[in-house]
């Protein structure tokens, strides 16, 4: 068996896993290892913006099955997850969105000091190479080239108009100073091709002789000696290695990964431990609950009147985000629209072609929560993801609030040029729009919290990323989010792993 030692070693080479590996090499006086269990980033398709749904299958996707879903009719999702070099961000939509500044003032006041809107707006800022209007807000000369959408369809165009028809405020950036509206996404995109922390982060930083990089090597465990994390053990060419850190390990193999890995190796509730014959090291009982994701309806397709204008950017360049009720302090809905035909598999055989355009209704601060869990020791196996969609009132209300604004929009005289008819759903009744909803609801690809930030019974982490009760022990991915993000995930994620360098840098 092939062992070896470094200082510090990264499970993940994904959003945030790319960003600790290049930021803790600028050390030249560290070895780090960063083991990916995918390959390469460089098919042509991961470059193409508009080729990210050609993605979802095949050797650069995790490919996950959720558990069915049980108030959906026991349907079964696809949960893609990128596996390749640059993890999820070379394998998604390239939208770039912070989040809601009540988003990270919440994780703060739930106990987790240093997670504020005022604290991590200045890691957002060093993260980004802002090619838009100047703002105080954005950041310039960072890892990660981030713009506004280059010529957007007519068909984008016409949605925000439409959101502004019924009264939405329009953003002119979404990730200013304010939320709420109607605007175009801000993409990472540059000279035409996808730019991912592959590209901005890892790239640069594997030419310095401390960093090694292992690609199609699947991390089983971590190596534990009495409460102290030692190192991991992998698979790579069929054969088990093990790798030894004399500082710490970062687990960055994303919210499912992630929790998989630590159950697989003792850490995690015992009553699910046990029964499997996996000896109980650390009994946290918060690994692999609380999973969240944005339900997100496939969707509402209208058909076009004429032919359909060509995908620009990445075939989704424009969205909003609004409350349900106004009571709230921030958007719990964010619509996206999509310049193609996306319907559920159980109403794809209603589209009368593919000259179609589609508005997707969503909800971003779900009430629902998942769970992942293993069935076996065999590192091999599946775990059973459930991500328990609409399993509560509120997020049925609020996706129907989210229906209806939708529809109010696809009806406006701002579609008047493109719209033919809507195709789906069509006229329901309430009753039966929530049929529709459970029929149609999918990912938006945005699951996180299954390894929890905080000090409650209930956190695997705390503020500075380290695994309670453990040493030697972090994890840096979306799994640590208390709660969602109201947007798309990746920039959080991104903006996690700068703030994991820093603590381990600093030694919190």
């Amino acid at each position: 068996m092939s062992e070896s030692t470094y200082d510090y070693i990264v499970v993940g080479a994904g959003s945030a896993g790319c960003v600790v590996a290049a930021r803790l090499s600028e050390d030249p006086s560290c070895r780090v290892l960063l083991l990916e269990g995918g390959g390469p980033d460089d098919h042509p398709d991961v470059k193409d913006p508009t080729k990210w749904p050609t993605l979802f299958y095949g050797a650069m996707d995790w490919g996950w099955k959720t558990a069915p879903l049980r108030s959906c009719f026991n349907r079964i999702d696809h949960l893609p997850r990128g596996k390749m070099l640059g993890g999820c961000h070379s394998h998604n939509a390239n939208a770039w969105v912070r989040g809601h500044h009540t988003d990270f003032d919440s994780w703060a006041y739930s106990g987790c000091p240093g997670w504020s809107w005022a604290d991590v707006l200045p890691v957002f800022k060093r993260i980004e190479d802002w090619h838009g209007p100047a703002s105080d807000l954005r950041g310039t000369g960072g890892p990660i080239y981030v713009s506004p959408p280059v010529d957007p369809n007519p068909l984008s165009a016409a949605f925000i108009e439409a959101g502004r028809s019924v009264g939405l405020p329009v953003l002119d950036d979404i990730n200013g100073p304010e939320m709420l509206g109607v605007g175009y996404f801000n993409f990472t995109v540059k000279d035409g091709k996808r730019f991912s922390v592959a590209d901005g982060y890892l790239r640069p930083a594997m030419q310095r002789p401390n960093l090694t990089v292992m690609t199609h090597a699947e991390t089983d465990r971590l190596l534990m000696h009495g409460t102290r994390c030692t190192g991991v053990e992998f698979r790579k060419n069929g054969q088990v290695q093990k790798a030894h850190a004399s500082g710490e390990v970062i687990l960055s193999a994303g919210v499912i990964g992630t929790p998989r890995i630590l159950l697989l190796s003792g850490i995690g509730p015992e009553q699910d431990l046990q029964p499997l014959g996996i000896p109980v090291v650390a009994n946290l009982k918060g690994v692999g609950r609380n999973l969240q994701d944005h339900p997100l309806l496939a969707g509402l397709v209208y058909e076009c009147r004429g032919p359909l204008p060509a995908p620009r950017n990445n075939g989704a360049e424009s969205t909003l985000w609004w409350k349900s009720d106004s009571r709230l302090l921030g958007p719990d809905i964010q619509p996206v629209f999509i310049e193609f035909a996306f319907a559920s598999p159980e109403h794809a055989s209603r589209l009368p072609h593919d000259q179609c355009y589609t508005i997707c209704p969503s909800v971003v601060r779900p009430a629902s929560r998942g769970t992942v869990k293993l069935t076996s020791s065999d590192p091999t196996a599946a775990p059973v993801i459930d991500v328990n969609f609409l399993s509560r009132d509120a997020d049925v209300h609020a996706m129907l609030a989210a229906v209806d604004l939708c529809r109010e929009m696809g009806a406006s005289d701002a579609f008047g040029q493109f719209r033919a008819r809507e195709v789906i759903p069509g006229p329901l009744s309430r009753l039966d729009m929530i049929t529709f909803a459970r029929n149609a609801v999918s990912t938006y690809f945005h699951p996180t919290s299954t390894c929890k930030m905080g000090h409650s019974p209930m956190c695997v982490v705390d503020h500075e990323l380290k695994v309670h009760g453990l040493d030697g022990l972090r994890i840096a991915d979306a799994s640590i989010m208390p709660n969602v993000t109201s947007g798309n995930t990746n920039a959080p994620s991104i903006m996690i792993g700068e703030q994991a360098a820093d603590f381990v840098r600093h030694r919190g």
